[in-house]
């Protein structure tokens, strides 16, 4: 169920083809709505993460070509809809802790860490949210990711709705920004390489591997089928003009045009492709600043 419009150009519109489409969709909104819970006022969190070789210090997310500290421009429009800080949270590869208090402090981490396979990456943010959740017992999550870090929130929105109702997290919402959902071509290497920090490859191979393998299509619609029965509402956003998943947008050469990675058509809530113009170097997080993005994340995740 969508909290309000968006204004981004639909993947997939949905057409009225027939009334037995009708009626399985209205039938399979009946599902979502039955298996969402519903939580007071004032108790959404909001978990933002980042990508492949981004770095956290005391003074928060990594800077970045069109944002002083990432996500700050997502973080200013939540709060000027109603969120308090507190609810506004920055995942850590390194974990964390979570005080007496039930305030929530990741730990600094440095480039190399993000290098890892997904299991390894996800194991410190559930744990934080589990350790968080005990302080807060009517919090529920919405994580928003970007690159990676979309890839990440997308499979442990995943991994949520195939929990059994004791073992849940009340992840109920997941936006993902401008991720490799469906996996990349290995040509996509040699823009990592131009990153500076020591490599591992193994979360990059485990992209590669999911493009690759011609089973990740069915296991996608899988996975977005048990999210929406479960009531976890997902969005997938992108930029059309990403020149890390089509590099032949910004740079000669034969290259893959991987842009559609970022989008999970027809099976997402939403999926919705932006173009928004940007130097190549900044092109990759110029969605995290655009106002009609933004606007319509927020929109999507709905109030606190």
């Amino acid at each position: 169920m969508d909290n309000g419009p968006t204004t981004g150009t639909p993947r997939a519109p949905r057409a009225r083809r027939a009334l037995a489409l009708a009626v399985m969709a209205m039938l399979a909104m009946a599902a979502m709505l039955s298996s969402a819970k519903c939580y007071p006022p004032g108790t959404r969190v909001v978990i933002f993460i980042q990508g492949i070789y981004t770095t956290y210090d005391a003074n928060g997310t990594q800077s970045s070509l069109v944002e002083q500290h990432r996500f700050d421009t997502l973080k200013a429009e939540f709060l000027a809809r109603g969120y308090k800080e507190s609810a506004l949270l920055d995942f850590s590869y390194a974990g964390g802790t979570v005080g007496a208090n039930g305030s929530w402090h990741p730990a600094p981490y440095g480039c190399e860490l993000t290098d890892r396979r997904p299991d390894d990456n996800l194991a410190p943010l559930e744990k934080m949210i589990a350790d968080y959740r005990a302080h807060h017992p009517n919090a529920h999550f919405t994580l928003v990711g970007h690159s990676l870090g979309g890839y990440l929130a997308f499979l442990e929105g995943a991994r949520e709705a195939a929990r059994a109702g004791g073992d849940k997290l009340a992840i109920d919402v997941v936006v993902t920004l401008d991720a490799p959902l469906s996996g990349v071509s290995p040509d996509k290497k040699t823009i990592l390489d131009i990153i500076p920090c020591t490599k591992t490859y193994l979360a990059g191979g485990d992209i590669v591997a999911q493009k690759l393998d011609p089973t990740t299509p069915a296991t996608r619609r899988a996975q977005t089928a048990e999210m929406a029965a479960q009531g976890v509402r997902l969005a997938t956003m992108g930029n059309a003009y990403d020149c890390f998943w089509n590099p032949g947008h910004c740079l000669p050469g034969s290259w893959v045009d991987d842009s559609g990675t970022q989008f999970l058509d027809g099976e997402a809530s939403i999926s919705n492709a932006y173009t928004v113009p940007a130097a190549p170097l900044a092109s990759h997080d110029a969605i995290l600043a655009d106002a009609n993005v933004v606007r319509d994340t927020v929109a999507f995740v709905g109030p606190p």
